[in-house]
């Protein structure tokens, strides 16, 4: 998995990051890597149903 710079702040409910901080626990995984999954899973169901999505290679 790449690392990349974020140049934006996560901001969420408490009560979602109390569920994802849940889970990363229950997998034994760190909050991060648990959003990561959680943003992968997403894009993956969004691109079955839509397609893929184009992305610009990075120069």
């Amino acid at each position: 998995m790449s690392v990349q710079a974020n140049p934006y702040p996560l901001r969420l409910e408490k009560v979602h990051m109390e569920k994802i901080r849940t889970l990363a626990k229950q997998g034994r995984r760190s909050v991060n890597m648990q959003l990561c999954i959680a943003v992968e899973t997403y894009l993956e169901q969004y691109e079955k149903e839509h397609g893929e999505i184009p992305v610009k290679p990075e120069h």
